[in-house]
């Protein structure tokens, strides 16, 4: 008799990848135990791929529904969950999207479909109460070195390739252009989401640098240094001052 482990392995891979064959001994009840475990594998494929095609409504818009779903079918299979949440699953589909065949010569999809990806991420965030200009006024500038940000939920910093974003932004206006040029260039985006609105802003480089560097958790210092190796002329303290007054910064004051 196989153990517990060895138990559920073979019914994992019976329901991941249909591999029946290991588990049937183990089934019991009726004449046909693998027929009905085999409906099971196929209500756990739909369902995955249903998320996958929520998921990147955008994708599909761009290159057809039944390519993103051949997609999807492919990616439960190689892909399984590894996370307890379904909102989180599919954070490697962009990548995989875009190496399938019949779509590697869209340069720009990988990048199109992490936009969407991200999108869709923080556009459940619930903002909190923001940090405002007279905390900064009354603080002690001596002490700001040294201090980390607590950035509202709901923020993620992407450095693309191309400029996606202006493609996406079409999408979401559901607008349909007589012509479209799409260029392959540096793009530093801001995406930010809060009960359902989105929105998503080109970043200078050293603002992209000082703020991504804040919501990874280094200190101002750090964060500055990084902003200054983007441009020699950036000024930390005016990027930190836009930073609160984009009421980005959460809570009521900064952490140490």
């Amino acid at each position: 008799m196989p153990s517990l482990a060895e138990t559920q392995a073979r019914v994992r891979q019976a329901v991941v990848a249909s591999a029946f064959v290991p588990v049937a001994p183990l089934l019991t009840g009726g004449a046909q135990p693998t027929a009905r475990l085999a409906i099971h594998r196929r209500h756990y494929h739909a369902s995955l791929v249903d998320v996958l095609r929520g998921r990147f409504p955008a994708a599909a818009w761009l290159v057809g529904d039944g390519a993103v779903t051949t997609a999807a079918e492919a990616f439960v299979v190689t892909h399984p969950p590894r996370v307890f949440c379904m909102a989180e699953f599919g954070r490697g589909f962009p990548a995989f999207l875009a190496s399938r065949p019949g779509l590697t010569h869209i340069g720009y999809l990988e990048d199109f479909a992490v936009l969407e990806w991200h999108l869709g991420s923080v556009s459940v965030a619930v903002s909190s109460a923001a940090v405002d200009l007279s905390w900064l006024q009354s603080c002690d500038p001596d002490a700001l070195s040294g201090l980390r940000v607590v950035f509202q939920p709901g923020v993620a910093y992407l450095r693309l390739r191309w400029s996606v974003d202006e493609l996406m932004a079409l999408y979401l206006a559901d607008q349909v252009p007589g012509a479209f040029s799409l260029r392959e260039e540096e793009r530093c985006l801001e995406v930010r989401g809060a009960r359902g609105d989105i929105r998503f802003t080109p970043l200078t480089a050293p603002e992209f640098a000082f703020r991504q560097a804040l919501a990874s958790g280094l200190h101002v210092t750090a964060a500055s240094e990084l902003a200054l190796d983007r441009d020699p002329g950036a000024d930390p303290g005016a990027l930190l001052v836009q930073l609160i007054a984009s009421g980005l910064v959460a809570g009521p004051r900064l952490s140490s």
